[in-house]
């Protein structure tokens, strides 16, 4: 592997060379589609840099979605090849919009509970009861994102929901919802917290996660049919929001 000149960008940061080299080498298929790149120690010696410089131009490569860490493994190839053309401008389930897996299995849970001050708060209105509900979106068994979900009871009664049946209240959840509702109201921040918000099982990777706060309008008063907050671990998930004028 030839070594970066770095006496030809002095101009340059140092990662950035490295990066431009990187990113020469995997979209001439030097490093292919799936592949292991070299450990940390022999890829930064096979091109001349430090460790520090080499992980800058990791970092970068891995936002820009042309490699993936897997913890415990290292760093693979990452071709994009997406074809969501929709991002979250359209009303519809934002897991399957920004996850990069492929989503086989849902699992879900429920219970009933009596409202408290941050329920009452988020719902905006006085409900007799919620039910809360947790979904773990898995691939190949192994949980890639994780929603938490609270539901006025009205919404229940108003949409006919039997909750004998989890399958009906997963579909309401996962389909239904989304083309009833009429708005939506979306919050994007930075969690640390889904390694333990997501309970019973670990999430992938190392906790860190997108978070997004939705709140689901079925009618025109200020009053959320459903809230939702999706937990998608960074490095398995991007965010897409397509602006128009």
């Amino acid at each position: 592997m030839d070594k970066v000149n770095l006496e030809n960008n002095q101009k340059q940061l140092r990662y950035v060379a490295v990066y431009d080299k990187l990113f020469k080498m995997i979209n001439e298929g030097i490093f292919k589609d799936g592949a292991r790149l070299p450990s940390e120690p022999d890829l930064a010696k096979s091109l001349g840099v430090s460790r520090t410089t080499l992980r800058q131009a990791l970092a970068l490569l891995q936002d820009d979605g042309l490699i993936k860490n897997i913890q415990g493994k290292g760093n693979f190839i990452q071709k994009s090849t997406s074809d969501k053309s929709s991002g979250l401008e359209i009303i519809d389930n934002p897991i399957y919009k920004c996850i990069n897996e492929t989503i086989d299995d849902v699992e879900i849970d429920f219970h009933i509970e009596l409202p408290n001050d941050y329920m009452l708060q988020i719902l905006q209105k006085k409900t007799a009861v919620c039910v809360v509900v947790d979904r773990w979106y898995k691939s190949n068994d192994i949980v890639v994102a994780y929603s938490f979900t609270l539901i006025p009871i009205e919404t229940i009664s108003e949409n006919n929901i039997d909750l004998n049946s989890k399958e009906e209240l997963l579909k309401f959840l996962e389909n239904d919802i989304y083309s009833r509702s009429s708005k939506s109201t979306i919050e994007i921040k930075h969690s640390a917290s889904g390694s333990f918000t997501a309970k019973k099982y670990s999430l992938y990777s190392n906790g860190q996660c997108h978070l997004i706060q939705e709140s689901l309008y079925t009618s025109t008063d200020n009053n959320p049919a459903v809230y939702n907050k999706h937990y998608l671990p960074l490095d398995i998930s991007s965010i897409k929001i397509n602006s128009f004028k």
